[in-house]
């Protein structure tokens, strides 16, 4: 028999029953909220992986940054020594008839405090504080930047994952129609008003439209999953998202000229290399700065004796040292030239990322402006298309059509749809690169990405 839980168990019993019910509850919240893209991205600047290593790295760069800051105040040191001889320590004593004197006992304590200040450096300590602060500053433009890539990525992932939904709705819909034709002609045949090979050809269109149905259900799962690894986490079984938009609202096209331009004021890449050119410049002063006098000042209290807490002698001391290195074999040169050398680099970087920025703006502007096209051409060919395959039904209805009109406007319909559903996600792909291209502010969620009622 069970014996029931002792008294201690009982509160953590309690506390694991609220868990698991505070669990459930928001798990339960969560597969009721809409997923929409804005929410998409909120997640992934939260658990992205990306994400989190580069503000890391930009945790780092600020602790070096303040440790080079504290090697320019003082530093102040306990200590505490002891000292144990084999024999009594003794000096001799140089005339008055010779003879030895104790020089210290035969187990020394000493405590002391040692304040130490840099007065001058030569301005080595000065540059490396600078250098450190523009390179974090340079990681921070980093870190934009990755963000903007993750929330690109993830509008990537998310319109793949809509676009794959929409192309769903659309071979289900060409299931519906098929099966209505099939229905038509099984009507026909049964009548005897057209031979089996009709109807045959009708069951045929049918499995056709299943199996892209079925192609289409494995490329939305597909996306979902992409989704997901983008984001950083995994979603419920019964996460609620957006219907799949299947018209466009309209986009701002933005001259290419003022594209490029804002983009050169924009894009954190050219900031994080005008700051590692800055830093680059700093470390060559630094190391220059090492050529110079160092000075130092020392301050030391310390107390004697032969016990843990000594006392028999007191003292202080101050001591201000310089030091100049007159001759390094060309160590503190090679440093100069290697920082310099750094910094033209730099600024050679800087001048081909310009070129590069020019490049993805004009493609991602190009590449806007041909899916705002193919979406206007494509939204007149439905419509033309569900004309066509309107009348190619009725004409086959009423015996004055062909069976394979009518296969033939079912196959030009849904290819229609499937060029708009196309046409739609690859405009607002296009925006998105665009505007991940300018480095322009992130991106607001898609008008209309609200479910359906």
């Amino acid at each position: 028999m069970l014996e029931r839980p002792r008294g201690r168990l009982r509160p953590l019993l309690l506390l694991f029953l609220l868990c698991l019910v505070t669990l459930a509850l928001g798990r339960r919240v969560w597969a009721d909220e809409v997923l929409t893209l804005e929410k998409a991205l909120a997640l992934a600047e939260a658990h992205n992986g990306q994400i989190v290593a580069a503000r890391e790295q930009v945790r780092q760069a600020e602790a070096v940054s303040r440790g080079a800051a504290s090697k320019m105040g003082p530093k102040l040191d306990a200590s505490v020594a002891v000292i144990r001889y084999n024999e009594e320590p003794r000096k001799a004593v140089v005339g008055g008839g010779g003879g030895y004197i104790q020089d210290s006992f035969k187990e020394t304590w000493k405590a002391a405090l040692t304040l130490t200040q840099i007065l001058y450096s030569g301005g080595t300590l000065q540059a490396n504080l600078q250098a450190s602060r523009l390179e974090a500053e340079g990681l921070r433009s980093q870190e934009l930047r990755t963000v903007q890539s993750v929330r690109n990525a993830v509008c990537s992932a998310y319109f793949g994952f809509q676009q794959a939904r929409a192309t769903l709705v659309v071979a289900e819909e060409a299931i519906a129609l098929a099966a209505e034709h099939k229905k038509d002609a099984e009507s026909l045949f049964n009548n005897g008003l057209v031979a089996k090979n009709e109807l045959l050809r009708a069951q045929v269109a049918l499995s056709d439209a299943e199996l892209d149905r079925i192609r289409a259900a494995n490329a939305v799962n597909t996306a979902r999953k992409a989704l997901e690894r983008t984001v950083g986490v995994a979603f419920e079984p019964a996460t609620v998202f957006p219907e799949p938009l299947v018209d466009l609202p309209e986009f701002a096209l933005p001259e290419l000229v003022e594209a490029e331009k804002k983009a050169l004021v924009f894009r954190p890449e050219l900031k994080a290399l005008e700051s590692s050119r800055g830093a680059a410049e700093f470390l060559a002063r630094a190391a220059a700065g090492q050529a110079k006098p160092q000075v130092a000042l020392e301050v030391e209290a310390s107390d004697v004796g032969d016990s843990f807490y000594p006392d028999v002698q007191d003292q202080w001391k101050v001591t201000l040292a310089a030091q100049w290195r007159l001759f390094d074999s060309g160590e503190v040169r090679a440093n100069v030239d290697k920082a310099r050398s750094a910094a033209a680099e730099v600024l050679a970087r800087m001048d081909d990322l310009r070129h590069q920025i020019s490049l993805e703006v004009s493609t991602a502007r190009l590449d806007l402006d041909s899916a705002l096209q193919r979406l206007r051409v494509a939204t007149d060919q439905v419509a033309l298309a569900e004309e066509d395959h309107r009348m190619a039904l009725k004409r086959y209805k009423a015996q004055v059509g062909t069976n394979l009109d009518v296969l033939d406007a079912q196959v030009a319909l849904t290819n229609s749809r499937t060029q708009l559903v196309l046409a739609v996600y690859d405009a607002f792909q296009a925006d998105a690169d665009l505007t991940y291209a300018i480095g322009d502010e992130p991106l607001a969620p898609m008008e209309g990405d609200a479910p359906v009622e």
